[in-house]
């Protein structure tokens, strides 16, 4: 099992149940969680919330949005632009991994997720890895 102890790892989603398994996943693990349901001023919230160590997006976002677009804005200021993203989607993979890696995400993992193997996941990225992964 990972420890994620110390970590603050912030999720971007708009599934509330996907949200809520998430952030308890990770805070048994140690890590402490900033969570956006909301979706609208992602940018605003993230700078808000500094520091945070690792973003979980979700591509289909609220009213229309796409998590490519909330990824775009944060590269436009310093303080974010290093903060590794992993996309947690449920969009096919084969075609959004391409999309992903391209715009410089640190990963990509297929909803739903393995909640056993999620925290190595995220801590493989944490220490500057990455993973792709397809299915569960």
């Amino acid at each position: 099992m990972s420890d994620l102890k110390g970590k603050r790892i912030a999720i971007i989603e708009d599934d509330v149940t996907n949200l809520a398994v998430f952030a308890t996943i990770l805070r048994r693990q140690g890590a402490s969680v900033i969570q956006d349901a909301w979706n609208t001023g992602t940018t605003e919230f993230l700078l808000k919330n500094l520091p945070v160590d690792l973003i979980l997006l979700d591509i289909m976002l609220r009213a229309g949005n796409k998590g490519y677009d909330a990824f775009d804005g944060w590269q436009q200021h310093p303080e974010l632009k290093d903060i590794p993203v992993i996309a947690v989607s449920s969009l096919d993979a084969e075609s959004e991994i391409p999309k992903a890696q391209a715009k410089g995400f640190a990963g990509f993992i297929s909803k739903p997720i393995n909640a056993i193997k999620f925290p190595e996941q995220i801590a493989t990225c944490l220490n500057g890895g990455q993973v792709w992964i397809t299915s569960r």
